[in-house]
């Protein structure tokens, strides 16, 4: 077989980047050694900047119909509520997507392999990596079907996406270091259906001394995802039932409910490790295949679909000959930092929930729930930890696709994500964010600009051309004379200039060569 990429893993990273490749009409195909997608729910939370991501591939009313919105979010002692922060609408202004969205991970993975089966694509299930090898012109993976045990056969390929997980193949076969180390609290997560007086919209993180405890709540009344860290004395147990665990969570939360139903139940150890290299030759690898973190903030799933998104369209633009090989070294130039904030920012907040030294544990209880009642009460703060959570306050203003021509005081720069703008669309009010309907670059043209003559030929099929008035909304950004925003097709600012000409769009797309 001959293929443009293999992507290794079906997971909610490896399905996004098989539907963003059918998208931008990349021949590829997609591996999982499972026989079907997971049915555990897993992962928990969609950010803002994934629902941005979904609108864009038409998906986003599906999560909004089908998942659950978290409304509060209190942290409780001793049975008792010490600090709560409302979260509806917290990210009102920022984004289209202003609440904090639960939808499982088994319900993201069947919503993108529904939308890959639309596209005309499919995994190939029961299938997994024995070994591959690279050359100057790209790869040979070999295949071993399970569906017959006689059955491996050859793929040649330009790329690889390792999309496999914490246990990754592919990095295992790249000699790859998974640098970083295991916690020592063991850590349990069980879906079940709850009875109990609470709202249900509610997340509720219970913190005590020797242990930690959370309540998620899912679609559908009284179904909760419970995780937490296990006392000391279970550290040398190898199987732990259910039932051992109850008195754990009864007496961590110290809160009255009844568990009517188990879905689903596991322990395991977690892990906080990164890779150094998230490109080798030919071979990448994005999600958790790349990094993994503690649960905290619940970023762990979305990271991954943002690593896909990141990746897929220079993926295309380098096989499509509209780019060369160097563009595709900002994948890992992009991510990876990222990554390193992201394993530093869920440690220190797993670390304070769940530290049970003595001084720890008396900043928890004495002082965090009077700090926590004043910061949540700002709004600076709120949007701030909204901001953060969401994703959508990440920038690359460091990488080398981000150009600054402008000198205007703005509000953004390149790098930044496209800013929420509302403005006048078809005779109503709509964000900026919503016309980018297409995986291409958009030229936003802001201001009285007659002439688009700048647009290169060779160029007219990457860039659509957007003309926007110089609104009151353009005001309170900054903007204050003409400006052309050049968006990436991940939505991310490349190019910001008060002037446009042939010679300077050219120049940024050369940066590709």
């Amino acid at each position: 077989m001959q293929t443009q990429v293999i992507i290794i893993g079906a997971g909610p990273t490896g399905l996004m980047a098989a539907c963003q490749l059918a998208r931008l009409n990349i021949n590829f195909i997609i591996i999982d050694s499972k026989p079907a997608p997971v049915a555990e729910s897993r992962a928990m939370l969609v950010t803002a900047r994934s629902m941005e991501i979904y609108r864009q591939m038409g998906l986003a009313d599906t999560v909004l119909k089908e998942g659950q919105v978290i409304d509060s979010f209190s942290i409780f002692m001793n049975g008792r509520e010490k600090a709560t922060l409302k979260t509806t609408n917290a990210g009102q202004g920022l984004t289209d997507f202003p609440n904090l969205q639960a939808f499982e991970q088994f319900k993201n993975e069947d919503l993108l392999y529904t939308d890959l089966k639309m596209l005309g694509h499919d995994v190939l299930w029961r299938t997994s990596l024995v070994s591959f090898a690279q050359n100057e012109d790209g790869l040979q993976a070999r295949l071993y079907d399970k569906t017959d045990p006689f059955r491996d056969f050859f793929v040649e390929a330009d790329y690889l996406l390792g999309c496999d997980g914490a246990s990754s193949t592919v990095r295992q076969q790249l000699g790859l270091d998974f640098i970083g180390g295991t916690y020592q609290n063991k850590f349990f997560v069980a879906d079940v259906n709850l009875n109990w007086l609470q709202p249900t919209n509610k997340l509720i993180a219970s913190l005590s001394r020797q242990s930690f405890c959370a309540f998620f709540p899912m679609y559908g009344n009284g179904s909760y995802r419970i995780l937490g860290t296990l006392p000391q004395h279970f550290m040398a147990t190898e199987e732990i039932d259910f039932d051992d665990l109850k008195p754990v969570i009864h007496s961590t939360a110290k809160i009255p409910f009844n568990i009517e139903t188990l879905n689903w139940f596991s322990v395991y150890k977690l892990h906080h490790r990164c890779v150094d290299e998230f490109k080798v030759g030919h071979c990448f690898l994005l999600g958790d295949a790349a990094h993994i973190h503690s649960p905290a903030g619940g970023q762990g799933m979305n990271t991954g679909l943002q690593d896909a998104y990141n990746l897929t369209w220079k993926l295309a633009m380098v096989l499509n000959k509209a780019a060369a090989e160097p563009l595709l070294n900002t994948y890992h130039d992009e991510r990876y930092p990222f990554a390193q904030w992201l394993l530093r920012f869920t440690d220190n907040i797993f670390g304070f929930m769940t530290g049970q030294q003595w001084y720890v544990y008396y900043f928890r209880r004495c002082f965090i729930p009077i700090f926590l009642k004043w910061l949540l009460a700002a709004p600076f703060f709120s949007r701030r930890a909204f901001k953060t959570l969401s994703q959508i306050g990440y920038s690359y203003r460091k990488s080398r696709l981000s150009i600054n021509c402008s000198s205007q005081k703005l509000k953004f720069k390149a790098g930044d994500r496209c800013p929420h703008i509302l403005i006048d669309h078809d005779g109503h009010q709509q964000s900026l964010l919503s016309l980018l309907t297409e995986t291409k670059f958009y030229l936003l043209c802001v201001g009285d600009i007659r002439q688009h003559d700048f647009l290169p030929a060779h160029l007219q099929g990457y860039i659509n051309v957007i003309n926007l008035p110089h609104a009151a909304c353009w005001h309170k950004a900054g903007v204050k004379g003409k400006l052309f925003i050049l968006l990436r097709p991940d939505q991310y600012i490349g190019l910001v200039s008060d002037e446009m000409n042939t010679a300077l769009l050219s120049g940024y797309f050369n940066n590709f060569k």
